[in-house]
Parts: C-alpha cells; structure tokens; sequence
C-alpha cells in the first residue's frame, strides 16, 4: 500500500513538473520577441571623421571605425541577452570624398563588410562610377543591395533583390524592402544608367507588400525624398516603419505618419539610428519600444579593425592630397541650403574659371556637383577633390537666348528647403529671380538684354550637357568636349594666382 502511494505521489509531482515545464514553453513562445535595429544614410564616402562648425567652434564627428565600435558594442549587450541586432543603410554610401572617388568605393564596401551590415538599399550615387562598377560593388558586399524598383530597360526585370527576409523565431520573420529615388536617372550622369529604369516607388513598394505582408513586420529602406516616404506611408499604412535617405535630414524626433513611423539619420555617419522593437510572436505585430540618434563623436573609440582598412587607403593618397596648391582670403561658401538655392562666392569662382579657361561667353555650373565648402587660409589638393567629388569635364554647346531663359528657368523651381541640386550657378550673365520666374538677364560685360534668337556659346559640365537634373534641353545639342577636367583646371588656377578672393556679386538676384 506503502509503495502504491509512493508511485502516485511520485507520478503526482511528475505531472506537476511536466505541466510547469509545458506551461514554461508556452510562455516563451508567447514572450514577444526583441530586435534592435541600428542604421544609417548618406554616408558619401565620409569613412574618416572630418570637423564641422558649431555655436562651440569646429568639433570633429562621422568615422565608420566609430559607428563600428558602437554597433559592436551594442551588438554584444544584444547577444547577451538574446536580442537580434540588425544594421540597415538607406543608400548613398558613395561620392564624397578622395577616398571613395579614386578607389570608387571599395574601401566603403569593405568596411561595412566588416560590421557586418544587413541590407542596404540602393542610392541614386551608387552609380556615379558607372554600371559596371556598380555590378563589381553589388557582388563585393556580403550583404544585399535592395530595391524594388529599378529594373533593366530591356527585360524589366529588377537589377537587385526587392527585398531581404530574416529568421527570428518559429513563423516569425522580419522583411525589409528597398525602394530608390526616381531622380536617379537624372542625378546621376545618364550615361550611367541608360539600361536602366525606375518604376514608381509607390506601386512598386505595395507589390512587393503584398508577398511579404503575413510573416512579421516589414520595414521599409528608403532613398527617396521624404514627401516620398510620407506618400508611401500613406498608401501601405501596414508598414511597421520607414528608414529613409537622400534629402539627408535629421528626423529627430521621428515622424507618424498615419500608422507608420518614418526615421532619417542626418548624413555622413554623424549619426546612428536606433529602433528597439517587441514583436508578439502570435499577431506577429511589431511595437516600436525606444528610439535614439546616438552622435558619432570624437569620444568614441575607433574599431582597430575598420580603422585598419580605412588607414590602408588613406596612405596610399595621402601624400599627395595633404599637398598646400594655395591660399584663399575667404571662406569658399558651398553649404548645402545655399550652393543649392543662391549665388555663392565658390560658385562664381568655378564658373568664372569654367568661362576662362574654355573661352565661352556663358558658364552654368549646377549646385548638386559642388560639394564641400573650403576654409579661408591654405588650400590643399584633398579640399578641391572634396569640393568637386565628380570627374566632371568642361564641355561647349551652342543654344539661344530663348533655350538659355529656359535653363535658368528649370533652375529656380526649387524652394530652399527642395535643396535642389539642379540650380544653377552662372558667369557671364546676371539676372533676376522673382518667385519661380526669372527676369532681366544680361550680358555681364555690356548689361544689354539676352536676344532670344541669337546663339550663344556656353559652358557646362558633361553631367549637364548629357541631360542631368533634368536639363533635357541640353542633352540635345551637339557638345564640344573641350578635354579640361573642372577639378584640374581649378587646382591650376588656384596654383596659378596663389590667393583666391572671389565675393558675391548679386549676379542672381532674388526678389
């Protein structure tokens, strides 16, 4: 009896451990599921730190041996505690620098190959070496290029994977898609994209929905203007989130759109972008649980391994970029709201030297291919290449009056904050902005009126003379490649006068 009693008892407290351990299980396969998400946008081949001015004087900030070092570190807390941890780009890690415009991004694909990146999306500047050098890039990255909606002009059939799908638990998946700005082909040279299309990233991100939707939640990469991003978020509201790129803002704190919360990390690598989410493992929604922007400052200490790859290139140039070619008195103005929106003194000095050197009455030189503002007193080789990222060539074409009031018209549709690359800056003429309309151009030496019907001889870069920023009517006239690369023809002239002074001249004059 004794013994029966025993054997209850034990099977007793078996099925008690047996349901304790049952019960268990299913608690943690109700627990929600913790991911972290760290990404970032427009790095432009920023793989060093550089100084920006603040209210405190120059700081310097970015380098990617530091955003590696922070992800590692929260890579590690993540794994201790069984947290997957995702890195995402929303595109333009190219053109920018010396470093990414001789090496034509290698060193920025190897780099992030050593963080270990997730995915990527596909930015307009990816293809600013080229096709070919875009295809090298795609198969060097251990980490998927994404974008759902480029696709071959020939087949239609998309040049990248749409989207990424990762593991997290039993049925449970996370999706990132890829969609990329239309403005591609028309930011970069043309000819660089001339087999390709962009079809809309709206429709395109709702078909590509529509076979991802049901495992988890989806995210969207995007380099895409913001409005955009909102347009999507609007249309495919079960989006659990967009990390965007291309207008290069901070979007701190981060926008709701609808349903959809919509992120950008600034540029440069200034900033790493982080999302905490919870996902229920049975409705399989994701709750956003904290955000940050965490700064990439000086303070940080730079990943050995990285910052041993990005020292590898950076002698192999150094030497001749650290190279002082001359002075400027001033400060060569090429901030991004203003380079892009109104005359600027370094846009007068490059045009005015575009005009002299080719020997054209006119010079138009497009704001989007001037890039770094360069500091009053020395002026090395390394600040031109930063200034002028594009392998840009001085090229002649022939257009009247009446084609070139159409120019200057496409160039002030912008407002300021469109940031729009397509602005022009000009030699050899002045005129009037009223609204979105221009008035009273003139000849800059006598002031007589532009005649409609007469031809002139103008300057422009060969992004501009192949169509470029939209300047279509351009692309149709017969160019004369003059050979003047504007960058070696800007280092000469520099060489040549020692100090540089150019002012703002109200050339372009705003009503």
């Amino acid at each position: 009896m004794k013994r029966l009693v025993k054997i209850f008892l034990l099977y007793t407290v078996i099925g008690i451990l047996l349901t304790f351990v049952g019960l268990q299980i299913q608690a943690a396969e109700r627990a929600p599921v913790k991911v972290t998400l760290l990404f970032f946008n427009d790095l432009h081949g920023h793989l060093l730190p550089f100084k920006v001015k603040t209210d405190k004087g120059k700081i310097e900030v970015g380098g990617i041996a530091r955003i590696s070092t922070l992800v590692n570190k929260i890579r590690y807390k993540n794994n201790k505690r069984g947290i997957k941890t995702f890195v995402v780009i929303a595109g333009d890690i190219l053109q920018g620098t010396p470093m990414s415009s001789i090496f034509k991004g290698r060193p920025d694909v190897e780099c992030l190959n050593v963080i270990g990146v997730s995915a990527m999306t596909v930015g307009n500047h990816e293809f600013d070496f080229g096709m070919e050098n875009f295809l090298k890039l795609k198969k060097m990255a251990s980490f998927p290029f994404l974008s759902s909606n480029i696709v071959w002009k020939q087949t239609e059939k998309r040049i990248c994977e749409p989207f990424a799908t990762f593991h997290l638990a039993d049925n449970l998946s996370l999706s990132i898609i890829g969609v990329t700005t239309k403005e591609l082909l028309t930011t970069t040279d043309p000819a660089n994209v001339s087999k390709v299309d962009v079809l809309d990233p709206i429709q395109s991100v709702k078909d590509i929905y529509e076979k991802v939707k049901g495992k988890g939640p989806v995210i969207l990469l995007s380099h895409s203007r913001h409005q955009t991003d909102r347009n999507i978020a609007e249309s495919v509201p079960e989006i659990m989130a967009i990390i965007g790129g291309h207008d290069q803002i901070l979007l701190s704190p981060y926008r709701r759109i609808g349903n959809v919360d919509v992120f950008q990390a600034f540029e440069k690598g200034r900033y790493l972008g982080r999302m905490d989410l919870e996902i229920d493992p049975v409705s399989k929604k994701a709750d956003l649980v904290s955000n940050a922007y965490i700064p990439v400052t000086a303070d940080i200490n730079e990943d050995p391994v990285v910052d041993k790859i990005v020292a590898k290139y950076h002698d192999r140039i150094d030497k001749k970029f650290k190279e002082v070619i001359g002075q400027s008195a001033v400060f060569l103005d090429a901030e991004r709201e203003k380079i892009r929106y109104e005359e600027t003194n370094l846009g007068n000095l490059l045009t005015d030297i575009m005009r002299e050197s080719s020997g054209s009455q006119i010079a138009l030189l497009n704001g989007g291919s001037i890039r770094a503002s360069i500091d009053s007193g020395p002026i090395t080789v390394e600040d031109v290449f930063k200034t002028l990222p594009f392998d840009n060539k001085v090229v002649l074409i022939d257009i009247t009056g009446k084609e070139l009031f159409q120019a200057l018209s496409r160039s002030v549709k912008g407002k300021r904050e469109d940031e729009d690359g397509g602005f022009l800056h000009v030699s050899g003429i002045r005129f009037m902005i009223r609204g979105h309309s221009v008035e009273n151009v003139r000849i800059e030496e006598n002031l007589t009126s532009i005649d409609p019907g007469k031809v002139y001889r103008v300057a422009v870069n060969n992004f501009l003379a192949s169509g470029g920023d939209g300047y279509k009517i351009f692309a149709r006239k017969s160019a004369k490649y003059t050979g003047l690369s504007l960058r070696e023809v800007f280092i000469d002239i520099i060489r040549k006068r020692d100090i540089v002074n150019p002012r703002v001249e109200r050339r372009i004059v705003r009503k």
